[in-house]
């Protein structure tokens, strides 16, 4: 049985890896953050460099037979995680906004 997996999925992922960056320097450049909130920081940058590493990396992913560019629907959805991190850094560490 093999994984069906949109085209639409995959440059969505793909779209969501890519757009983060500016997402990143966004959230550092707009806000001064507490301890807990660099925290956050540091394990969203952290996380996403790890997920770009295990994509990068010489793996066997799960449906690799079934993916384009040999990436995963799997391993794709990791590329969401740091979102989660910069999120809670906004949300729990935020000191103030920068002028």
């Amino acid at each position: 049985m093999g994984v069906h997996e949109p085209l639409y999925i995959f440059l969505f992922l793909i779209l969501l890896g890519l757009i983060y960056i500016p997402v990143f320097l966004y959230t550092i450049k707009k806000f001064k953050f507490n301890v807990i909130g660099l925290l956050f920081v540091f394990l969203s940058i952290v996380s996403y460099l790890l997920i770009g590493k295990y994509m990068v990396d010489s793996g066997n992913y799960a449906d690799e037979h079934s993916s384009l560019f040999g990436l995963g629907f799997l391993e794709l959805t990791l590329l969401s995680y740091p979102y989660i991190f910069i999120g809670l850094s906004v949300l729990l560490g935020k000191k103030g906004e920068r002028i």
